[in-house]
């Protein structure tokens, strides 16, 4: 939670950005016209001296637009870098008291006997995993933002199954029914692995009680059919907008499908999408740009 000290520095801060650029215009528009009127004046206008002017005022409107820019704009950028350094460090710092938990709590499960403890060892244990999880994410982000995630060779199956188990605590009486059949990949595995993760959380989060969710190949095709809520033409038109959301009142920030279309689009997979308001929606993905054949 931001401080009110640091919610007032910003709000200075951006008091005073906007009364320079402010300035900035009445003087770069007074300047203009003072050498406008200094030209007509002195020579007379005609199309020959506005022609002048107009030649004269072109590189003064590049100048004084990139210094405007500049004065505008340095904060912004000043800012990121902080930001982006101060992603970095934390990232690198956060690994190692996750470390320590996780070399703790394994070995005070080996020393406990007693159910209760265990269970709530347990639970320590797997919140670590949830803030690893969120290391990983920050990481792969960091990577990908700078070019240097690589395309690795796995099983689409793992994949599959890996996000299966993350919904497990949270599907209730919805079923999963999964057709495991081995699919050797060649994509961003981390990329492959969130963009499924979505869907199929999707599948659960707008899923009706006692509904299900089939998971299945065909030829190639990912397919994901839930017997959810569905969605009418507006939502299918807007679904992979970022922030776009529904059901405004539903959790999340609207940018799973949006990860999965950015997924998608990097690796040439194709999308298909059809579903029907009270009845449920079913995804298809192509992976046949990306299979090994194997």
């Amino acid at each position: 939670m931001r401080s009110p000290i640091f919610e007032v520095s910003v709000t200075v801060l951006k008091r005073k950005q906007i009364a320079k650029v402010l300035l900035f215009y009445v003087v770069t528009f007074v300047a203009m016209a003072a050498l406008m009127w200094v030209v007509f004046e002195n020579f007379g206008y005609s199309d020959k001296n506005f022609l002048v002017v107009t030649i004269m005022l072109l590189p003064l409107s590049i100048l004084f637009g990139y210094i405007l820019s500049k004065v505008a704009l340095e904060p912004l950028f000043i800012t990121n870098d902080l930001l982006d350094k101060l992603l970095k460090d934390t990232l690198h710092e956060l690994n190692i008291p996750l470390s320590t938990i996780f070399a703790n709590v394994s070995m005070l499960k080996r020393k406990e006997t007693d159910p209760k403890k265990l269970t709530r060892l347990e639970r320590i244990e797997k919140a670590g995993e949830n803030l690893g999880e969120l290391y990983e994410d920050l990481d792969y982000f960091i990577k990908k933002e700078i070019g240097s995630v690589e395309r690795e060779r796995f099983d689409l199956a793992d994949i599959v199954a890996g996000s299966i188990a993350k919904v497990d605590d949270i599907k209730g009486d919805i079923s999963i029914q999964y057709d495991n059949r081995s699919v050797p990949i060649v994509a961003d595995r981390r990329g492959c692995q969130k963009a499924v993760d979505n869907l199929i959380s999707n599948a659960i989060k707008y899923n009706r009680p006692g509904g299900s969710v089939k998971i299945s190949y065909e030829k190639g095709w990912l397919v994901i059919e839930d017997s959810g809520i569905g969605m009418d033409e507006t939502a299918l038109f807007h679904i992979f907008d970022r922030y776009y959301q529904s059901d405004l009142n539903a959790s999340g920030y609207g940018i799973g499908l949006h990860i999965v279309k950015t997924f998608c689009d990097e690796h040439g997979i194709e999308i298909k999408i059809s579903s029907k308001v009270g009845e449920g929606t079913t995804f298809r993905l192509d992976f046949g740009a990306v299979t090994t054949g194997e």
